[in-house]
């Protein structure tokens, strides 16, 4: 009788049902950090909108209107990382430390060599660039409507100058500090309140919708997915960084080099 109440005991004890993964290193951010750079960047996210669809740049001459809008995204973005910056110090920490831009040793996992760094986001960008090429073709045979590339050069002019700011806004900012807010503040967060597959999937979700695109929305999540796997495969946040800024360079480029031939 001792003994099978000693094993009921024990197999209670393995049914019991484990806690939920979570993120092993712990991360400053909470959810005020979340609302505050969720609140600032919707913000600048709809003046970017607004102002850009605005009728008084059809007043203007074409430099002036490509001038305006490249002054108004650098202030934008520079706005957020002020507010990133701002969020750093109440917590006490470096901006480097707070987002992840220096390695960082765990107990149990070790900081990857920059060479495998490379090379892992040289695979996952041509995987992106592959699928989004499939992507692209699949849906245009369907008949859904694909973004035209002219509305990026329409934006910013197809000349050097247009290039140049497109390369300064979309290549360099915008990358940087998206990953900084998605995938270091938002995600960091959800994965200590919730299990990281849920906290994956949220960020992603999150990430497309604020890109305003429902067709680029497949592409973006994916993009999500492979830099948050980079940020805790490599414990750094420059490969994520990376990814992004080669994802976006392809995506400029292409649409500077048809609108320019």
């Amino acid at each position: 009788m001792g003994r099978r109440s000693a094993r009921t005991t024990a197999k209670q004890v393995q049914r019991k049902p484990q806690p939920r993964k979570r993120i092993a290193l712990v991360r400053p951010w909470g959810w005020v950090d979340v609302v505050w750079v969720a609140i600032v960047v919707l913000i600048a996210k709809v003046l970017n909108i607004f102002i850009l669809g605005n009728n008084f740049t059809a007043l203007m001459p074409a430099e002036g209107v490509v001038g305006v809008r490249i002054a108004l995204l650098i202030v934008l973005y520079l706005l957020i990382l002020m507010v990133l910056a701002y969020r750093a110090h109440c917590r006490n920490l470096s901006f480097m430390d707070a987002y992840r831009l220096r390695g960082s040793n765990d107990a149990d996992r070790q900081f990857m060599p920059a060479w495998k760094s490379v090379l892992l986001v040289v695979a996952l960008f041509f995987v992106l660039r592959t699928f989004a090429i499939v992507y692209t073709y699949v849906t245009a045979e369907l008949g859904w409507v694909t973004p035209s590339a002219a509305g990026l050069t329409d934006l910013f002019s197809p000349t050097l100058f247009g290039l140049a700011a497109a390369v300064l806004s979309i290549v360099v900012l915008a990358p940087f500090i998206e990953e900084l807010v998605f995938r270091v503040v938002m995600f960091d967060t959800f994965a200590q309140k919730m299990s990281i597959a849920a906290a994956v999937v949220l960020q992603g979700l999150i990430f497309s919708l604020y890109h305003f695109s429902l067709w680029a929305a497949v592409p973006n999540f994916l993009l999500a997915l492979a830099c948050v796997y980079l940020i805790q495969k490599c414990r750094t946040a420059i490969p994520a960084i990376m990814l992004h800024v080669l994802y976006n360079a392809a995506v400029v480029a292409a649409a500077f080099y048809i609108a320019m031939t």
